[in-house]
């Protein structure tokens, strides 16, 4: 039976404090098969496609066994390029957020050695980089692995693919012999089989069968947006989508409460869906959006988990999910009953590299989504208030008001219309927003054709990805990092590779 929950694999209470504000609520495949045989120090050898969670799956077990007062290198991990290195590093210090003086340090080619040099020097506990950069170090005697309990090869079919497969071999043969290796590949080719048998003795073997499918009747888009102005367009979607009712999913549990009550103050009639919610609130929250009397759920990925409402027309992911059966999941709410549905991802500049993978999941490529200019907007705005006006012309109290609003005029020797102009500011006054009298602006957003360009692939020579430190001296406690707490905060725009 799958383990349940990340408290029951036996992850030290610090790094399971970490994995709990990030958000995570259960393992997936990968991590509840992969974390007890490193946690037990066993080799592994891990087939995993990109999207399942697999660096989570080695990285909390392997810290979970680090000395955090050793200041030495004692985790290696060799990835094919700077932009995983700078993920997977990025990754594992969010991780390792709780543990103090802890640094967690990525190299790759195309950096000055000597900010490199002062790292190693300052003692980083894990060290992610690329084989050629690795073992120029190596070779230079700059990296010493005399303290190291771990090493880990990740997208190993991928580094042979690009020919560092006798670098790989060069840094292993200098690993020390009770060092405990893991090696995941999407594939085992003969020559990754090869160092696999040579170098992890006794490995136990974890498979993961690919979860790729097609998500039929559902339309899928991408919409790419600042960080800052995920709510900005996330209510512009509401507002112009032909919505029957919506689930919007989050990472975090508390991001659900967070963001149903600023959708809430927006209008919007909106609940949050969050494993904190006993049983009997998530029914009639959802018996409440079957019925009618609620049009949106903001929710995480296990509280709605077997959800199956049909009137469900949209699903939008206002955080990229941690994986690809999680988005997989989540565009499933929609789409039911044989009906078609619609599913939109917000995605900020440094998500994009996620979108292939899960294009790839569901065999499907996602469409750009455009927001329609400020014009468009204002008149969609007015058409909406003029339809919301008329329907109170067959209210029974229309007469009594009228009649109240003609003794006010005749009193004030004033105009009919000037009145009714009155009453509308009045109605904007108490409640913002309800009346269109400014021209929406433009909301900013980068350019969705760019999300398709990608740097040559040539190894060591992909460039950081953006936000990220410069000058080579690592990730630190507190950095701040790729999409997530930093530390002990909300995650930011981007989740961290599980």
């Amino acid at each position: 039976m799958q383990t349940q929950t990340f408290a029951e694999l036996g992850l030290h209470p610090v790094v399971l404090e970490a994995v709990s504000a990030v958000g995570y609520e259960t393992p997936s495949p990968i991590q509840a098969q992969a974390i007890p045989i490193l946690l037990a120090g066993r080799n592994l050898l891990g087939m995993a496609q990109t999207g399942t969670g697999k660096t989570a799956a080695f990285a909390l077990p392997l810290l979970s066994s680090i000395d955090p007062d050793l200041h030495a290198p004692q985790i290696l991990v060799l990835a094919p390029t700077r932009e995983l290195a700078i993920q997977v590093a990025e990754a594992f210090t969010t991780y390792a957020s709780r543990f103090r003086n802890f640094q967690v340090l990525p190299i790759y080619g195309g950096q000055d050695f000597r900010p490199q040099l002062k790292a190693l020097q300052r003692g980083a506990q894990v060290i992610v980089g690329t084989p050629g950069r690795l073992l120029d170090h190596l070779r230079r005697g700059t990296l010493k692995l005399d303290q190291l309990k771990s090493v880990v090869l990740d997208e190993a079919d991928e580094m042979l693919r690009m020919g560092f497969i006798d670098d790989i071999e060069a840094i292993l043969g200098k690993t020390p012999e009770n060092c405990q290796r893991a090696l995941f590949s999407a594939t085992m080719p003969a020559p990754i089989r090869k160092v696999a048998q040579t170098y992890l003795a006794n490995a136990e073997e974890v498979k993961i069968e690919s979860q790729t499918r097609t998500v039929s009747r559902i339309a899928q888009f991408v919409l790419p947006v600042f960080a800052e102005r995920k709510l900005d367009a996330l209510t512009r979607i509401l507002e112009v989508e032909p919505v029957d009712a919506t689930i919007i999913f989050v990472r975090t549990k508390a991001e659900t409460t967070l963001l149903a009550e600023k959708l809430m103050a927006r209008g919007h009639a909106v609940a949050a869906l969050n494993g904190d919610i006993n049983q009997k609130q998530r029914e009639q929250a959802v018996e409440d959006l079957r019925r009618g009397k609620l049009d949106v759920l903001v929710a995480t990925d296990v509280a709605a988990r077997g959800l199956d409402v049909p009137r469900i027309t949209h699903v939008i992911n206002y955080d990229v999910p941690y994986d690809s059966e999680a988005y997989i999941h989540r565009v499933g709410r929609t789409g039911r009953a044989g009906r078609e549905g619609k599913a939109i991802l917000l995605v900020t500049p440094r998500e994009r590299s996620w979108l292939r993978t899960l294009e790839r999941a569901t065999n499907s490529p996602m469409s750009d989504y455009r927001l329609p200019p400020p014009a468009d907007l204002q008149k969609l705005r007015e058409q909406q208030f003029e339809a919301q006006l008329l329907g109170f012309s067959e209210d029974g109290r229309l007469d009594k008001a009228m009649a109240l609003l003609d003794t006010i005029a005749e009193r004030n020797d004033m105009d009919p219309a000037m009145i009714a102009g009155a009453l509308a500011c009045w109605l904007e006054s108490a409640q913002p927003g309800a009346m269109p009298l400014e021209m929406p602006t433009e909301l900013p957003v980068p350019s969705p054709a760019s999300r398709n360009k990608r740097p040559p692939h040539k190894g060591d020579r992909r460039g950081p990805k953006p936000g990220f430190k410069k000058n080579g001296g690592g990730f630190k406690k507190g950095d701040g990092g790729r999409g997530r707490p930093g530390p002990g905060g909300k995650p930011k725009s981007k989740a961290p590779r599980r």
